[in-house]
């Protein structure tokens, strides 16, 4: 799954003192020790909603006794954005949690969260304050043991958001609300987001131990990757070697066993002076296309405070591609099938206004959608019917999406007409015409 947002543990004990969208302090103990656990966030959709923002400052789990309430599993804040990851989880910290048993956790988040809507066909920023700034959730037991496990937060965003004012939106109030599961690690080769498989994860190189790498992904906070004879390097880079300090990558991996990381794919997108930005497609210039801007939702920085679109410049050079190494795809993305709405990823060799384009890739997207009755909906094909209103809706333009569902797809919830279903997958664009190639579907 998408990218991976994963936070070095230093055993100390620390203050964490919240920045970017605020909040208050929090003096909670570091854990340092126990069973390795990544501890995954990710979103069920408000389709009205383009970027959804939360400063996460501190998460600990409540011990059921003898159990001990564990100390703050994050080593420092992190801005977390989870409208590109919906439909699926992404890590937020790899963590140690004291082997027991747990029912409840206590997350404290900032006061304010960044939030993007389209008023008309225009992205804006709206004010949206957090009450409560500490959640708590209750869950059935999970007990630790010595086996590495993976903890899901997933936070309902479509029950968590009021918007205010219709049709123009000015402003939100947030109350988040999660629902918190827990799995192991399966057999190599059935790995899922929610359990150890990992896809695009994104950052600058660190550091290079032959076999490992360490990157980088935003802030601070890294992830080490081990590499062997079966991980593939691509685009410039053949071996381990090829990698330099300061090059942005793009990896996909695998939890071993033992909890650690193991990269399956390592991609080399620039150099350290280069610049990656995510979002949604909100203006596109010519036909072919000579530019277009996005709706940030995540970057290569990580750094706070980001604008709300990122303008892009095409030219000759830009290469386009899809990620076709796992299902089969049938859509075209180029400069003449690039539209509004879409989700893309933008690489550029320098951080420049505008961003110029070395790479441009199509990103998988949640969409939410009523199913038609016409054409008879089937677990292979279906169509979505869109709420103009939605962010999606707004930006494209589209009134229906056609959507394929490959073999390797998981279609968690069979289509029926008028169920409302969330779709995750690739969007393509031929004149006015969208369709989608599900990777993932389920309701919402």
């Amino acid at each position: 799954m998408k990218r991976v947002l994963l936070i070095t543990l230093f055993s100390v004990v620390f203050a964490l003192a919240l920045t970017g969208c605020g909040g208050s302090n929090s003096n909670l103990p570091f854990q340092a020790n126990g069973t390795a656990a990544t501890v995954n966030m990710g979103d069920a959709v408000n389709p009205a909603i383009a970027k959804f923002e939360l400063t996460v400052s501190a998460i600990t789990l409540t011990g059921v006794s003898p159990t001990a309430t564990t100390g703050n599993l994050l080593a420092n804040p992190r801005e977390f954005e989870f409208v590109h990851t919906a439909g699926t989880v992404e890590p937020l910290v790899l963590a140690h949690v004291p082997p027991g048993t747990y029912n409840g956790a206590t997350i404290t988040v900032g006061a304010n969260a960044e939030l993007v809507v389209v008023n008309g066909t225009t992205p804006t920023k709206v004010p949206a304050p957090v009450s409560p700034t500490t959640v708590t959730v209750t869950f059935s037991n999970i007990t630790v043991g010595t086996t590495p496990l993976f903890i899901n937060f997933d936070l309902d965003l479509a029950g968590s958001v009021t918007l205010n004012g219709s049709p123009t939106i000015t402003g939100a109030t947030v109350s988040p609300k999660f629902t918190v599961t827990s799995v192991t690690t399966p057999p190599a080769g059935g790995e899922d987001s929610d359990n150890g498989e990992m896809e695009d994860v994104h950052g600058k190189v660190t550091n290079i131990t032959a076999p490992n790498f360490t990157i980088d992904t935003g802030g601070g906070s890294t992830i080490t990757f081990a590499t062997d004879s079966s991980t593939q390097f691509k685009d410039g880079i053949t071996q381990l070697s090829d990698l330099k300090t300061g090059d942005i990558v793009e990896v996909d991996g695998t939890t071993k066993s033992d909890g650690t990381k193991l990269a399956t794919k390592v991609e080399r997108e620039g150099s350290s002076s280069g610049k990656e930005a995510e979002g949604l497609i909100s203006a596109e210039t010519g036909s072919p296309a000579t530019a277009i801007t996005i709706v940030h939702q995540v970057d290569s920085d990580g750094t706070p405070g980001a604008p709300v679109t990122v303008d892009i410049t095409i030219n000759s050079s830009t290469a386009f591609s899809v990620r076709s190494d796992k299902l089969s795809v049938t859509g075209t993305f180029d400069a003449t099938h690039i539209g509004k709405g879409q989700r893309i990823e933008a690489d550029a060799s320098a951080n420049a206004t505008p961003l110029v384009a070395n790479k441009l890739k199509l990103r998988e997207q949640g969409i939410v959608g009523t199913v038609a009755a016409s054409p008879a909906p089937t677990n292979s094909a279906f169509t979505l019917t869109i709420d103009p209103n939605s962010a999606f809706g707004k930006l494209s333009g589209a009134t229906s999406v056609a959507v394929t569902v490959p073999s390797g797809a998981t279609l968690k919830t069979a289509p029926t007409a008028g169920a409302t279903l969330l779709v995750r997958g690739l969007v393509f664009v031929n004149g006015t015409t969208y369709t989608m190639t599900a990777t993932r579907g389920d309701h919402n």
